[in-house]
């Protein structure tokens, strides 16, 4: 997500009456139940290079096999995924914790329950010219944005003012664009000495040759990252879906863990244009992957998709210091541990000699 929600426009969608969605089991072929969920997608696309625990999922037939029809929707961004869970057209969706965080934060009835990946979506990042090395040096620096109202502006104000910088009198905040010709051009003249942006946006700079530091602080890598949303509601209505979702979902990511090769193949069948190398090798996709890696793998995986308590209360508490309009939220009562149980109660061994008879398709 790059603009933060309009409050507004969040609270009205959180008037509408929600509509179930699926939530009554249907026949499946053998006569047993089968469950239906909606999976609103935060991406222009089904799947992004760092969604692999979900394409693999699917892919591999473990939704099917416990008895869910998941079905994964493109919304168009995190914001649209989160209006379409609120409004009662999706079960459940993927925005990114920002969008997440600001719902919660204006007394929507939203609920994360299953981290999926944690770590900083957003970064503070200077060009190695600069000789720029730490936070405490962006001191009078011109720091580029994506926009104003960009998502990043939170996590860089607070970033600045833990070193004693005033965000509005020590530096000047310049929107220069996510990632395209005009973030280009910025750097390359110089005009900005730093850029906050989302790490997607540094991926299309670095397959252009831009070399940058990453200057983000650590402790924003205790930071939900995504996760399953659903809503109070649609969690009461559709327990059983939600439930099954969330196994699957651990299953496809303990395959990947397991087998890294085969889900970068996966993820480059279904993306092949993220895929493509620029004239070093590099890719945009392939670095995606790669910080996926980190991001998605669990501190045990015994445990997939649990939370952290204490780093989401950070992470809500960081996004409700920058307006008057956030109420304070404890972190959990949004979060839900109640399937995380039933979601790593599958058969590891027969899921480990899935990942290693997988035979790559993709180059």
């Amino acid at each position: 997500m790059k603009k933060p929600l309009q409050l507004a426009s969040v609270l009205a969608i959180g008037a509408l009456a929600l509509t179930a969605c699926a939530a009554t089991p249907d026949g499946g072929p053998n006569g047993e139940e089968t469950y239906s969920v909606t999976m609103a997608m935060g991406s222009g696309d089904t799947y992004t290079a760092e969604w692999w625990g979900w394409l693999a999922a699917d892919n591999l037939g473990y939704y099917d096999d416990l008895g869910v029809d998941v079905n994964f929707v493109a919304a168009g961004g995190s914001g649209a995924a989160l209006e379409q869970v609120i409004a009662g057209n999706a079960d459940a969706g993927n925005p990114s914790a920002p969008a997440f965080g600001e719902a919660a934060l204006v007394g929507l009835p939203v609920v994360n329950i299953f981290t999926y990946s944690s770590g900083a979506i957003f970064g503070i990042f200077v060009p190695e010219s600069e000789g720029i090395t730490d936070i405490a040096g962006l001191k009078g620096a011109n720091i580029g944005i994506s926009e104003v109202g960009g998502g990043e502006v939170a996590f860089l104000e607070a970033a600045l003012r833990a070193e004693g910088i005033d965000p509005i009198t020590d530096v000047k905040l310049i929107p220069i664009g996510d990632g395209g010709p005009e973030t280009l051009a910025a750097l390359d003249k110089g005009s900005v000495n730093a850029y906050s942006t989302a790490y997607n946006d540094i991926f299309a700079l670095q397959t252009a040759g831009i070399n940058l530091l990453d200057l983000t602080p650590s402790v924003y890598n205790t930071f939900p990252a995504r996760g399953i949303i659903t809503t109070q509601d649609t969690l009461a209505s559709n327990a059983e879906g939600l439930k099954r979702l969330a196994k699957g979902t651990a299953m496809g990511m303990y395959f990947c863990l397991q087998n890294t090769d085969a889900c970068l193949d996966m993820m480059k069948g279904a993306l092949p244009a993220a895929f493509e190398e620029n004239a070093d090798g590099v890719s945009q996709g392939q670095l995606r992957f790669d910080l996926s890696l980190k991001q998605v793998n669990p501190a045990d995986l015994n445990l997939m998709g649990a939370h952290d308590v204490a780093g989401t209360q950070e992470f809500l508490d960081l996004i409700r210091s920058t307006s008057p309009d956030y109420t304070e939220v404890e972190a959990k009562s949004v979060l839900n541990s109640d399937f995380l149980e039933y979601a790593n109660d599958f058969d590891r061994a027969s899921v480990e000699s899935d990942a290693k008879a997988y035979v790559l398709q993709n180059g």
